[in-house]
């Protein structure tokens, strides 16, 4: 199996190639010196050169208090680099793109726990962006690309406080 994972340096990204790499699968990391998702030509280019049987859509714009001084950056990132890879993908007639979205699609929940049907309320513009990349998901699982979208909480390890960055 050949895996591309865009975003491949980041906390979660880079967790993926080394566990991919482990399972003796052919993993394409790219991060955003290798593939700048907001570039759609440059996306289709790697995605046909690579062939990938696997996208793992881990590439976004995660800084949430940066998200809002740079609205413009946070959307092209999560919500046209999204598009970019899903387009690139199914021209490319890959198998499957797995979605890395956010549990802040939910925003500020009032309970406990949460369900993958409940109200999309996104606050701010980096749940906004999360919410509209998971439309253009739909949109091309509409169109016969399968594409699962996972909502994982935030991520804390080495270098990576996530929300706890608040608190620190």
């Amino acid at each position: 199996m050949k895996v591309l994972v865009t975003g491949a340096s980041g906390l979660l990204g880079s967790e993926l190639v080394s566990a991919y790499r482990v399972r003796d699968a052919r993993v394409v990391a790219c991060d955003s010196r290798a593939l700048d998702v907001t570039d759609a030509s440059g996306v289709s280019d790697r995605i046909g050169s690579e062939a990938p049987d696997l996208v793992l859509h881990c590439a976004a714009y995660t800084a949430v208090d940066e998200a809002e001084s740079e609205p413009e950056r946070a959307l092209a990132t999560n919500v046209d680099g999204t598009r970019n890879v899903l387009e690139s993908a199914l021209q490319h007639k890959v198998a499957r793109v797995i979605h890395i979205s956010s549990t802040a699609v939910y925003g500020i929940p009032d309970h406990h726990p949460l369900a993958e049907d409940d109200r999309l309320v996104g606050v701010g513009t980096y749940g906004e962006a999360k919410i509209a990349a998971e439309a253009a998901c739909l949109e091309y699982r509409s169109r016969g690309l399968c594409v699962p979208i996972l909502r994982p909480k935030s991520f804390v390890g080495p270098e990576r406080l996530g929300v706890f960055a608040l608190l620190y």
